[in-house]
């Protein structure tokens, strides 16, 4: 089995896999939308949804942060809504997602197998996590106010791109030992 074909088979072949690689997305783009000040507590209760500024939606607040086009109330919670972060959080949910489910599926293939590789198949999945927590820990510093988020300021516009990266590299890896695995 190819790298590929296993990719395919893991992450659309297995329904309870591609669902969980959707909750995963979706917490991790509800986590990434808080942390930026898209997402916050203030609703009134109600559900409402307005969107007079559709002609931003290319502005940028800052490197890969894009400004507002709407504002969507629901219950408690407000959304500042931006199609590019929202997309930008669901890309990086997911990619962590397919990275954490096909390591535990090579985690546990490996399990089976008598023969194991050198270095854990966990291991390899490290770096989607690191890759996911370098999009949203800088935030959270800044957020907290800690002084050590001053000296990730400079480098704050490399860690989105380089983290997706991380996440697809990692994909790829664990979809190959995954292949392996199987055959």
């Amino acid at each position: 089995m190819t790298a590929l074909a296993a990719l395919r088979n893991a992450l659309v072949g297995r329904p309870r896999d591609a669902a969980l690689i959707g909750g995963i997305g979706l917490a991790y783009a509800g986590l990434y939308l808080w942390v930026i000040g898209d997402l916050g507590p203030g609703g009134e209760g109600g559900l409402a949804a307005r969107f007079p500024a559709w002609e931003r939606v290319w502005q940028a607040r800052g490197p890969l942060y894009f400004e507002p086009v709407g504002l969507i109330e629901a219950g408690p919670w407000i959304w500042t809504f931006s199609p590019l972060n929202t997309l930008l959080a669901l890309g990086l949910g997911l990619l962590l997602g397919g990275n954490l489910v096909l390591g535990w599926r090579v985690r546990h293939g490996a399990s089976h197998c008598a023969w194991r590789a050198p270095g854990g198949s966990l291991l390899a999945a490290l770096p989607a996590l690191l890759a996911g927590g370098a999009c949203c820990a800088p935030m959270l510093l800044i957020w907290l106010g800690l002084p050590l988020a001053g000296a990730l300021i400079p480098v704050l516009p490399w860690l989105l791109p380089l983290a997706a990266l991380l996440l697809l590299a990692s994909l790829l890896i664990l979809a190959r030992r995954l292949a392996a695995s199987t055959s």
